[in-house]
């Protein structure tokens, strides 16, 4: 019998473990040395970076206390530090903070949220409008042309700094332009380059960096993608339809691939094995071009762009399963597939 006969309840067959070869005296020998060789040369390693950090933090020092700054600066300096973190997910308890801090502010401080039992649905209503006002404070538009040209200016300053500190640590050449969308907008159109970056530009372009700048302004400023325009009907249908196929693509490895949405089951699902969940249920499935109510095609890029539509790869179980189904259907009757458009003169004799 074979081995899957006689071990029913074992999916696989384990691997036999092989016997330990044994070391000869020489073997032996060789081995040992080598590994106080290797801690000797690892010892020797740790007390040179010791000696040294001990005398680089004197030296920290003495130039701290000779410009009368602390030596955290001093080290901060020498090492371009940047901090980094990553946004905080919405949790409940910081979803019960920041409803609490909405009454102490207006005055309307009724119940201690500590106490307070919540269900599950006020938890979720409240982590949503913590999402939303995190939402706000950082994309929401600003009320005038001063303070966006503030936050511009300030926004450029840091990621500036964080370019040049990054070209200390790792050595990068990096150029950024940074331009109005819109003619009636007040910001100032600039660049920045570090190192010779710029010299880019003149020796391979053929341009110098501020032509090159001022031909992005003039191309951004006639695109039509501002603040209000960017949220029209077709705009929105172009920022969707562009969202789904780069996700197929991405989905698929396959950078050649076209979305098809009227025989969607059988050229995507059963062809390449990825589906896509969390279409809204109030949004018909359709190609986005064709959805002509603005706020079905912004709920919808809403759901893409917050990951709550996305594409998933199927497991073999699944795609099985979505098999079987598709084929009942198909054998039940049910038009499962999108008969091609007939042509306008289908009828008529042509001349050969």
């Amino acid at each position: 019998s074979s081995w899957r006969a006689r071990n029913p309840g074992v999916p696989v067959q384990p691997i036999k473990a092989r016997a330990p070869r044994l070391l000869s005296t020489a073997e032996k020998c060789s081995r040992s040395l080598t590994k106080e060789d290797k801690a000797k040369r690892a010892k020797e390693l740790h007390d040179a970076l010791e000696s040294f950090l001990h005398s680089q933090n004197a030296k920290l020092e003495a130039i701290a206390a000779a410009n009368n700054v602390t030596f955290d600066h001093v080290k901060g300096l020498i090492n371009t530090k940047t901090n980094y973190h990553h946004s905080r997910c919405a949790m409940l308890q910081n979803a019960l903070v920041h409803a609490k801090s909405l009454e102490v502010n207006t005055e309307l401080v009724k119940v201690d949220l500590e106490v307070h039992p919540l269900s599950q649905s006020e938890e979720e209503l409240l982590i949503e409008k913590l999402q939303e006002y995190r939402k706000l404070k950082t994309r929401g538009t600003r009320m005038n042309n001063t303070a966006t040209a503030r936050d511009v200016n300030y926004t450029v300053d840091r990621i500036t700094k964080e370019l040049e500190n990054l070209r200390d640590r790792t050595g990068i050449y990096a150029t950024l332009f940074v331009t109005r969308g819109h003619v009636n907008d007040t910001i100032q159109s600039t660049w920045t380059a570090t190192d010779n970056s710029a010299d880019f530009w003149q020796d391979i372009i053929q341009q110098p960096v501020a032509d090159i700048a001022r031909k992005y302004e003039q191309w951004a400023c006639t695109q039509g993608q501002n603040i209000v325009e960017c949220d029209n009907l077709a705009s929105v249908r172009k920022q969707v339809t562009k969202t789904i196929l780069d996700g197929l693509r991405q989905a698929t490895n396959k950078r050649n691939i076209v979305m098809n949405y009227l025989n969607y089951e059988r050229s995507i699902i059963l062809a390449y094995g990825v589906k896509l969940v969390g279409w809204p249920t109030d949004v018909k499935f359709v190609n986005p071009s064709s959805i002509g109510v603005i706020s079905e095609v912004i709920r919808l890029r809403d759901a893409l762009c917050s990951g709550a539509c996305f594409w998933k790869k199927l497991s073999k179980r699944e795609r099985q399963e979505f098999s079987a189904q598709w084929e009942s259907r198909v054998t039940a009757g049910e038009a499962v597939l999108k008969p091609r458009k007939k042509r306008a003169d289908a009828g008529v004799s042509h001349k050969r």
